[in-house]
């Protein structure tokens, strides 16, 4: 495999560690698969591509920022309803621009298996960030939690009002926001990710959308009972999270010995701690305006997401800008090694231009 310009170090030192499992799909080699489940596999990637010297082609490295690769396994692509939704996330995902939401780049197939490939984001989830708080035993700044939640919120109001090139208006609902979903980086930006299990409600016209449950943590209780779904849905699980970034622990969990189940009843019933009985010194503005994006019964709860916003934005106190900058000092305190890592590939380019 020929190069004109050596790989970086620190590129170098992950494929020392992985040696023969990197692997070239397409254009891509796969550096390492990050996640599965149950339909598709997960990797951090980099592209490469195909010039001509003398007549012939190589492989060439380009240096083009790292990406994230999501491949569809081979068994669910034998499934002609699993390949056919995947087909449409992929439709879906290339619809939405938006700096609160990872953002697709490419798609296709290769030898029969479909690839959908996203924005690489530098950072952790939500979900990592919590854990390593609590496993430090410090709080979020409040502050910090309504940055957060308001950046999401500027993604949601965007795929909830999406507009096509041909001025057909469309709502995209996620339906899986949690705090996996939501991605952070070290430069402090916040994307909402993995809008594959979207429904499409049209604003016109019948809906159609793919059945998919989310986080059971964070399920709506519509949800749970099977109901039909709109923008208060997403606006409840985004409501569980902000709950959770200001008390410090978990809405919805099973206990010891308990099932999923028991879980799904309690949501279905509704019976939401008000958020001060943990955080006494809570403003009482955002106690309620947290525990009405909670209504069990969707017609209570915001209408939509912008209300939300507006909501929360008096308990917000700081800018956007000072917001990420916050973000980003928080980050490279929790994760020491990887922020080093970032660093790294931030002075080689492998990473994209903000």
């Amino acid at each position: 495999m020929l190069q004109d310009d050596p790989i970086p170090l620190s590129e170098i030192g992950r494929i020392a560690r992985l040696g023969p499992k990197v692997e070239v799909f397409g254009d891509y080699y796969l550096l390492e698969r990050v996640g599965i489940g149950g339909m598709a596999e997960v990797h951090r990637a980099r592209r490469f591509r195909l010039p001509t010297v003398d007549g012939k082609s190589f492989l060439k490295a380009n240096h083009e920022p790292l990406v994230v690769l999501k491949r569809l396994l081979p068994e669910a692509a034998a499934n002609p309803d699993f390949a056919d939704n995947f087909v449409i996330e992929t439709d879906i995902a290339r619809l939405l621009d938006h700096p609160h939401i990872v953002q697709t780049l490419d798609s296709g197939e290769v030898d029969g298996a479909f690839f959908l490939v996203m924005e690489y984001v530098s950072g952790v989830n939500l979900n990592t960030l919590l854990g390593r708080l609590a496993a430090r035993r410090q709080e979020m700044p409040q502050a910090l939690a309504m940055h957060l939640v308001c950046c999401v919120l500027d993604g949601l109001i965007y795929a909830h009002n999406m507009q096509l090139p041909s001025g057909r208006k469309i709502s995209v609902i996620h339906r899986d926001v949690s705090p996996h979903n939501v991605f952070l980086d070290f430069n402090g930006r916040v994307k909402l990710g993995d809008f594959g299990v979207v429904h499409i409600d049209e604003m016109a016209g019948d809906s159609a959308g793919v059945i998919v449950t989310g986080k059971l943590g964070y399920l709506s209780p519509e949800q749970v009972v099977g109901e039909s779904l709109d923008e208060r849905t997403d606006l409840f699980s985004l409501s569980t999270i902000l709950w959770e970034c200001v008390t410090g622990r978990r809405l919805f969990y099973a206990n010891p010995g308990e099932q999923d189940m028991d879980v799904m009843k309690r949501i279905r019933r509704g019976s939401i701690p008000d958020p001060r009985q943990f955080v006494e010194s809570l403003n009482e503005g955002l106690a309620e305006a947290i525990l009405t994006g909670l209504r069990q019964d969707r017609e209570e709860r915001f209408h939509d997401a912008k209300t939300m916003q507006n909501a929360l934005k008096p308990f917000s106190p700081w800018s956007v800008d000072q917001g990420s900058k916050a973000l980003a000092k928080l980050m490279a305190e929790l994760f020491e090694a990887e922020h080093a890592l970032f660093v790294q590939d931030q002075q080689h380019g492998l990473l994209p231009k903000v």
